[in-house]
């Protein structure tokens, strides 16, 4: 009863206080662990006027109906227990989540009904403000724009939008422009039962959008039975415009924007300059440039040093007219990170979502920092965090699947990724990441179907290159020399593309061919950017020993052990570079040298698996590092284990002497035979590509493969 009565009162003051959220589940918690010890005490004992004193056993002359009243009561005081419990455990969490689904909506896209149908960029952004305006509102979840959106000149049934939206209303409405004079109609509906809740028309000029903004968000409010802490969160004087010459090229470079190719952020760019001119103090529009120029890095042709010296001052600019304005925290979060700062940029991001709890793009770049740091399992919440609020956002749900896979959960990541393929078949990312995940759990088959579909799509080349890193995998080197050279013709340049060519050539064994590529690499560390100078350092190097230039290839890998150190490197990669330093320090003679680095490789595995990483890479990496330590027994139940769990790049790292050395060893013989048996009969699977059936028919479970058994 006090456990009750605790969390009843916690229910009400945790929220209200802006506590975090996992101390309500403390609090149940503790009351749940406290259950079985009040048990067992009152079991034992009884309160007397003269105190506490052991429960007497009953007397041998009592009477059986004496007996039998007490073992009644007995069950009746267990009973009420477990249903009190059963209150806390169930209840309690089922009206949690009917609570907070209940204090939720979607805005869906206003229609534009103006006459020249030339004003859906303006509607876009009455729907886009609206949610914002909601965002601000406490104790309500807002489904985020790029979900809610998504539902955009579909006509889908709102009771199954907002099934997949995870919410209880929906507003929609229509936006008709003339002139200087514009008519909004709203109405909102419950998803349940598809009937509508509250609609107005709204007639305004222009110059008074964000009243109306205003009037339809409380209108809204009051018909959800929410109460406003206040005044609205947000001013809107700070962050908005009284421009509307700047607030439409504003709302006309967000709609550019959200496309995310390279020219719409280009247009984009433009717009929100134009705004600027316009009015120097409009603060969101400044978020808008700073945003544009962190996606043309990875979008576009700009370097991340050149997007990173030009985001910086739009973001200064947005924070110094508005300090309060989570959409610029969270732009300098990103700014931070990839400026390799991640505790300032973890700072600036919790600043974020603590001003603005809905912003899901907050909740994901903190993955993306989280992952950097601490690793995948501690970006997961984060990911799980930015997915509740925009369940159909492709990047975060491409964030997540990729944290499911490096964390060895690929039945998770697969699920997302086949919802992410269906809900955008034409989006050649989702099939190279679905490619990415069975190469590294050793379906080879799948990994090729997927990324040869995703290649009859729009693709940039990634599923030309994932298709050419399959086969080279199965052994087919001519067919991934082919696919090499389509993603070398339509991504011109990237290191991703060189990396697989001189994978190929380390499994053809042309080292003449991987030492003229390896020169073509750009190793100035003072030009371009540092993460593609560090892959290129490392290539080269690794590249060197192989050719047997031992003593070349040890310094340019030292320097890359050096510069990871500020870089940042995947921790696979940075166990193959650590294998190849240590077997280079061992060909020159310098074994405590060598037995240094392993000893440090061993290391990273571990710290590696406490950080969650757990493809089956490491497993194998870990054999071939305790080969060469000597621990032959080690060596062997851990490689038995990669192969287990998914490990098949055999044709390119058995050409590396430690993994030829491990895979020599007679006792391993039938495990290798294994291993090379089953990838004839992946690339049997996928000899004709051509004649592959539609996607649907071909899907096959991650686990589906074959399983080696540990005593041979």
């Amino acid at each position: 009863m006090v456990s009750w009565l605790v969390i009843e009162v916690a229910s009400v003051l945790i929220p209200a206080l802006r506590l975090p959220e996992w101390l309500m589940s403390a609090v149940v918690i503790t009351g749940l662990a406290g259950f079985p010890v009040t048990l067992l005490l009152a079991w034992l004992f009884d309160l007397t006027p003269e105190g506490v004193v052991r429960t007497r056993p009953v007397a041998d002359g009592a009477s059986e109906v004496h007996r039998v009243a007490r073992r009644g009561i007995d069950f009746v005081v267990i009973g009420v227990l477990l249903a009190i419990i059963a209150y806390l455990v169930i209840g309690q969490g089922l009206t949690g989540q009917l609570g907070a689904r209940n204090q939720s909506i979607a805005v869906l896209p206003f229609v534009d009904l103006s006459e020249g149908g030339d004003n859906e960029y303006f509607s876009d952004g009455i729907s886009e403000e609206l949610l914002n305006s909601l965002v601000g509102i406490d104790g309500l979840r807002v489904a985020a724009r790029t979900s809610s959106f998504a539902f955009k000149g579909r006509n889908e049934d709102i009771r199954r939008i907002g099934e997949k939206l995870n919410v209880r209303t929906v507003l929609e409405g229509s936006v008709r422009r003339a002139g200087d004079q514009v008519r909004i109609t709203a109405q909102l509906i419950n998803v349940d039962d598809g009937f509508q809740i509250w609609s107005d028309t709204y007639e305004r000029r222009l110059d008074d959008i964000f009243a109306i903004q205003d009037e339809i968000a409380r209108s809204i409010v009051d018909a959800l039975k929410l109460k406003l802490v206040g005044e609205h969160p947000r001013p809107a004087a700070a962050a908005a415009t009284a421009d509307i010459r700047a607030y439409d090229l504003y709302l006309l470079g967000r709609h550019h924007w959200h496309q995310r190719s390279e020219e719409s952020l280009e247009r984009a760019l433009e717009l929100f300059q134009q705004a600027i001119d316009i009015d120097p103090d409009f603060a969101l529009a400044y978020t808008g440039v700073a945003d544009t120029y962190l996606l043309l890095d990875g979008y576009g042709d700009l370097t991340t040093e050149d997007a990173m010296s030009r985001a910086e001052p739009a973001v200064a600019r947005a924070l110094a007219l508005d300090g309060d304005l989570a959409e610029a925290y969270a732009s300098l979060g990103l700014l931070r990170l990839n400026q390799d700062d991640p505790m300032a940029a973890e700072l600036a991001l919790r600043s974020a979502i603590n001003l603005n709890p809905n912003y899901s793009m907050a909740h994901m770049w903190l993955g993306l920092v989280l992952d950097r740091v601490y690793g995948p399992l501690a970006a997961k919440d984060a990911y799980r965090s930015a997915r509740q609020l925009d369940p159909l956002h492709p990047v975060i749900n491409r964030n997540l699947a990729n944290a499911h896979v490096s964390t060895g959960q690929p039945d998770a990541a697969k699920r997302i990724l086949e919802a992410l393929i269906d809900a955008e078949p034409a989006e050649p990312a989702g099939f190279f990441m679905m490619s990415r995940m069975y190469r590294l759990y050793g379906r080879l088959d799948e990994s090729a179907r997927w990324a040869w579909w995703g290649s009859r799509q729009d693709d940039d080349g990634k599923n030309h290159l994932a298709l050419a890193l399959a086969l080279t995998a199965l052994g087919e080197f001519e067919r991934a020399a082919g696919f090499l050279d389509e993603a070398d013709r339509r991504m011109p340049g990237k290191l991703d593309t060189a990396a697989a060519r001189m994978g190929l050539h380390i499994a053809e064994g042309r080292y003449e061919d991987l030492m003229a590529l390896s020169h073509a690499l750009e190793l100035d560390g003072e030009s371009g950017e540092k993460k593609a100078w560090l892959g290129a350092l490392v290539l080269r190097g690794m590249a060197e020993s192989l050719a047997g230039d031992a003593e070349a290839g040890a310094e340019r890998l030292e320097r890359a052990l050096e510069a990871d150190a500020s870089v940042g490197m995947y921790p696979g990669d940075r166990l193959g570079l650590l294998a190849s330093l240590a077997h280079v320090r061992r060909e020159l003679g310098h074994d405590r040298e060598s037995e240094a680095v392993i000893d440090k490789a061993l290391a990273l595995v571990a710290e590696s698996r406490v950080a969650g990483w757990s493809e089956p890479q490491f497993e194998g990496w870990r054999a071939v590092l305790l080969h060469m330590q000597g621990d032959l027994d080690g060596a062997r139940e851990a490689f038995r284990g990669a192969v287990d769990d998914g490990w098949r790049n055999y044709f390119v790292l058995a050409r590396f002497p430690p993994v030829g050395e491990l895979l020599a060893d007679p006792e391993l013989e039938s495990t290798i035979t294994f291993l090379r048996e089953d990838i004839g009969r992946m690339a049997d699977a996928v000899a004709d590509l051509e004649s592959l059936p539609p996607r649907r028919t071909a899907v096959a479970r991650v686990d589906a493969r074959p399983r080696t058994s540990n005593n041979n």
